[in-house]
């Protein structure tokens, strides 16, 4: 059942995207706005979790909102599945995701990332790729949006050690002088890593109490690793977190 579902939720995902990057050509078209590009695509993600929902059976939960100020903030998440990243766009719409700068040469995704924007990092750039990150997310939080990044800088099965690449995320934190809300979810129980099968349950995506801007960039480090790290053992052992 868990592979038909699967299958079906691919095969669906295929059709709502086809749907969407029908309204590519007006939008280039008439030079759409940077808001109407993510307008459009909340409807992507919005369908993404829609589709996860009632044709896998895979739900969420979240622990923790409160902890997310209303304005500018960066948003730091362990990263198992691509769950997460439907569901943060889904959450908070005007946000930019921190991802790798491949992901522009994807048909139809590649268009959406530039115009959202996204923030696309050629990881290979060095010191000149963190520059480029620090400008643009200082323009998003400028704008008054928020910045979403996982500090993995890939995805990570649920037995693996946790792992970081902190210069991104310290980056950030030093330049940008905005609070960091550690994140952890447990999303690698319901959809692997290396596979395509998800399975039925409820996802926990729990958002941690902010980390405020000034503290040295070593103690920042190891605070936030340390909180993402225990939040994401944590969600692995609770009993509700169980695949159906």
């Amino acid at each position: 059942m868990h592979y038909l579902r699967s299958i079906l939720f691919d095969a669906a995902v295929v059709v709502l995207t086809v749907v969407v990057a029908l309204s590519m050509p007006f939008m280039a078209l008439f030079n759409a706005s940077s808001a109407t590009v993510r307008a459009v695509s909340q409807v992507w993600a919005n369908g993404i979790m829609f589709l996860m929902k009632y044709v896998v059976g895979l739900d969420y939960r979240v622990e923790g909102r409160e902890h997310v100020p209303d304005g500018p903030c960066i948003i730091a998440c362990n990263h198992q599945s691509l769950w997460e990243t439907a569901a943060l766009c889904a959450m908070f719409p005007d946000a930019s995701i921190v991802a790798k700068k491949e992901l522009r040469k994807l048909p139809l995704v590649g268009w959406f990332l530039e115009r959202y924007p996204m923030i696309l990092v050629d990881r290979s750039a060095g010191r000149q790729a963190l520059r480029q990150m620090v400008d643009e997310a200082r323009r998003a939080v400028g704008e008054g949006r928020k910045v979403l990044l996982f500090p993995q800088g890939t995805r990570q099965a649920i037995d693996d050690p946790v792992t970081f690449q902190s210069a991104g995320i310290s980056a950030l934190y030093t330049n940008l002088e905005v609070p960091v809300v550690p994140a952890a979810c447990n999303s690698g129980l319901f959809w692997g890593k290396k596979t395509l099968m998800m399975h039925s349950g409820t996802i926990t995506l729990s958002f941690l109490p902010p980390i405020a801007p000034g503290l040295p960039r070593k103690e920042f480090q190891e605070k936030m690793e340390r909180a993402i790290a225990e939040e994401a053992g944590r969600l692995l052992t609770v009993s509700e977190a169980k695949v159906r």
